[in-house]
């Protein structure tokens, strides 16, 4: 689950690589369809870039891996039923899913979702001076792959209309975007635990 999630992050580094070379070039962007859709990666390949180029092989060579791994995970995903749970949570896929369960492992070794929240180090961090009590970034402790695994969910979570989402608008509003963001993965990750512990599908009181 790593190896793959490694592989995607590396495409993702490499998409802004290529965004940076377009704009060092001073070339813009096409406007009637996504960069790195087909018509866009050829596009890409005719500006006759040779960084450009260099990134683009690499992105196949990446390509080519996580697509060799896609077949074998949709079979653990279809097998395992906690995995089939979270993936009632809009914005996790299967992949998502089961790269949460193989950061948690036992649900029930967590007292709560806080507690989970904590160990992906998505809870802020507080320092204290006498009776003064401040909550700084997040602490950003115990598992990395699982607080990227959560913001990845995030962006995609608040396309839709649920409690979680309209909570970003409100935090996005007050201190930013990329806080909002945070704050969506950790509240998803309680969303996780409550899912798992309770052995029930996600539930979204704003569809009733």
């Amino acid at each position: 689950m790593r190896r793959r999630a490694f592989l995607v992050r590396e495409v993702s580094k490499l998409k802004v690589k290529i965004r940076d070379v377009l704009a060092y070039e001073g070339v813009k962007p096409p406007t009637g369809y996504g960069l790195f859709t087909q018509r866009g990666v050829e596009w890409l390949n005719n500006l006759g870039l040779q960084l450009m180029d260099c990134y683009l092989r690499l992105m196949i060579v990446f390509h080519v891996e996580v697509l060799g791994m896609r077949k074998e995970l949709r079979v653990l995903a279809r097998d395992d039923p906690d995995v089939q749970l979270l993936q009632t949570i809009p914005g996790i896929g299967y992949y998502i899913a089961l790269l949460i369960m193989a950061e948690v492992g036992d649900i029930h070794r967590f007292k709560s979702g806080d507690h989970l929240a904590s160990y992906g180090g998505l809870v802020p961090s507080s320092k204290s001076s006498g009776d003064v009590h401040r909550h700084g970034k997040i602490t950003r402790e115990g598992s990395a792959w699982l607080r990227w695994a959560m913001v990845e969910a995030a962006m995609v979570h608040i396309r839709y209309d649920t409690p979680v989402t309209r909570m970003y608008h409100r935090v996005a509003e007050r201190r930013g975007k990329k806080k909002a963001l945070i704050a969506v993965g950790r509240e998803l990750l309680t969303v996780c635990y409550s899912v798992l512990v309770n052995q029930r599908p996600y539930y979204n009181p704003l569809h009733t």
